[in-house]
């Protein structure tokens, strides 16, 4: 955990707490249960306990378990249950490897665990295996994300933010106007980019308008908006998309800034239309909370773009997590970051295309997007199989006490 001092051992009790708290449930659970039925209860155990733990905390999926995994074979059941499959299989299979070691691994026993837990294994790996070798025959389109510049100021805030911002902002639509040459139809920067005070927004779009009239590009742009009375007033974080007619399609703020970072927005996923897709932003801090992005699960978004700021410490980690979102509900994603790792990946989470802060100096991130994504389970159904683990353990527990 990228935190030190007293919130960092407080943070780690907590999450000890209820991670042990799975493991005295199993060890109850498990002298009262016979058979490799009792190898469920750790797992459902873990998924409610973590189901719990990611809804209400406030940094959303970062730390779970699910995390871990960098197979795309075995990630591909996230896009039918979600992360909690996942974590269930990781914690099924230690609870059955403990189930045979108690057993002293009898031979019974181990064809029995082949049976309940080794087919089903087997199952979802062919499965993935069989989603990652399908290609989608829809075409690409090209996306350009744009960096800052390492000599640059970002994100300062000063009585005299417009002078000392207003040279990024300037290279960022020039640097608009490069991708355009180079071919790409949809750009746009890292999260709060472009830094001006609020007097000077609207000028600033006219501008941006401009050059997306003249370029025929869709244009993003990630905008940090100071208010009069800051830091009374916290700043504003936000993405304002622009269409190749010089038309605002819609405005976006953050809906999960981090502590102390700026003002909420109202937590409402938006999207348009073009010619390569349904596309939809969040930004950064957005993708780490499963529940709010599930609100897009039947729009049928087709494109992603995710402006982000990281830090060292937690890159390229950050950007992978998001991709576990497109893998859920079947979008293309292509998320910008400073002092961080930038990426595009399809929605089977493949990477398509990268770019680190810290290696390189290059500004722009170009990436060939599907311009269609893929229907899945979980977009469908939404946390149904934390809900059956949910159910299970209910049924498990009510058994018990009857039984007792």
């Amino acid at each position: 955990m990228p935190i030190t001092g007293f919130f960092y051992y407080f943070l780690m009790l907590m999450m000890s707490v209820f991670t042990a708290l799975t493991f005295l449930i199993d060890r109850i659970y498990f002298q009262k249960i016979k058979g490799i039925v009792s190898s469920l209860v750790f797992p459902s155990a873990f998924v409610v306990m973590d189901y719990i733990v990611i809804s209400t905390n406030p940094g959303g999926s970062n730390g779970a378990l699910a995390h871990t995994q960098s197979s795309l074979a075995l990630l591909q059941i996230v896009s039918v249950t979600g992360i909690w499959g996942l974590t269930f299989l990781i914690t099924w299979t230690a609870s059955v490897i403990n189930w045979l070691w108690d057993n002293s691994f009898e031979k019974k026993k181990i064809f029995s665990s082949l049976i309940v837990y080794g087919i089903p294994i087997l199952i979802i790996i062919l499965f993935g295996q069989i989603r990652l070798a399908m290609n989608n025959e829809h075409g690409t389109v090209r996306i350009a994300s744009i960096n800052i510049d390492k000599s640059d100021l970002y994100y300062h805030f000063s009585e005299n933010t417009d002078s000392v911002n207003e040279k990024t902002n300037v290279k960022f639509l020039h640097n608009c106007d490069i991708a355009a040459f180079a071919g790409a139809k949809i750009v746009f920067g890292i999260e709060a980019i472009n830094t001006l005070s609020e007097d000077k927004e609207k000028e600033f779009i006219d501008k941006a308008k401009i050059i997306a009239k003249k370029d025929s590009i869709y244009l993003g742009l990630p905008m940090c908006i100071i208010h009069k009375g800051f830091p009374d007033i916290r700043p504003e974080n936000k993405i304002v998309w622009i269409s190749p007619k010089g038309q605002i399609l819609f405005s976006y703020n953050k809906a999960k800034p981090t502590p102390g970072e700026g003002k909420y927005g109202d937590g409402k996923l938006k999207y348009f239309d073009s010619p390569y897709g349904r596309i939809s932003s969040a930004i950064c801090f957005d993708m780490d909370f499963p529940a709010l992005i599930n609100q897009i699960s039947k729009t049928n978004i087709d494109i992603m773009l995710v402006p982000g700021n990281d830090w060292r410490e937690i890159s390229p980690y950050h950007t992978y997590l998001s991709s576990f979102r497109a893998i859920e509900h079947g979008f293309n994603m292509v998320r910008s970051v400073s002092k961080g790792f930038s990426a595009s990946f399809n929605y089977k989470g493949q990477l398509l295309s990268s770019m680190d802060y810290f290696t390189t100096n290059e500004l722009i991130l170009y990436s060939d997007l599907q311009t269609k994504g893929q229907h899945t389970i979980y977009s469908l159904l939404g946390d149904y199989f934390a809900w059956l683990c949910i159910a299970f353990f209910l049924v498990i527990t009510g058994f018990i006490i009857i039984r007792k």
